[in-house]
């Protein structure tokens, strides 16, 4: 349990200006989603992302086309159960019939090849208000997590 609270307390301090720029099809509602998960292309590697760094490929990094920046989400490979926890920092196109895609790292750490089946489920989710929305990642889905001193 600590490490999660280690996670959503990265994600507090980490999302403050996350939301600025969150398109409208962002989905803020925390909710777990299942699809294919595909692995950042080496090419990609120091690339700039969403959130204004540079692409790591040994880094808990993911993309995604509905969550919003600063997202830390827990991903479960559903062929063989392996888990990894990671922060979305970059965006998808829509159009590409994937939820996330995941550095090789983290592709490692779940075991899976190219395109795999996953289930991502949100533990803490920025909101357009400043707030931060537990997701159902959590079993806490829908309260609310109010940063108390930014500067900690």
């Amino acid at each position: 349990m600590s490490r999660i609270a280690a996670l959503l307390a990265l994600s507090l301090l980490a999302s403050g200006s996350a939301f600025a720029n969150v398109p409208d099809p962002v989905d803020v509602s925390g909710q777990a989603r299942r699809g294919q998960a595909a692995v950042i292309a080496q090419g990609h590697a120091g690339r700039r992302m969403a959130d204004g760094g540079r692409v790591e490929l040994n880094s808990d990094t993911a993309a995604s086309a509905d969550l919003p920046l600063g997202t830390t989400a827990r991903i479960r490979n559903l062929r063989n159960g392996r888990v990894a926890m990671v922060r979305v920092r970059d965006r998808l196109p829509a159009s590409e019939g994937r939820i996330v895609s995941v550095t090789p790292k983290v592709a490692g750490m779940l075991g899976m090849g190219s395109v795999t089946q996953v289930e991502v489920a949100p533990l803490a989710v920025p909101q357009r208000d400043g707030t931060i929305r537990l997701g159902s990642g959590t079993r806490l889905t829908g309260r609310r997590a109010y940063i108390t001193d930014p500067a900690r």
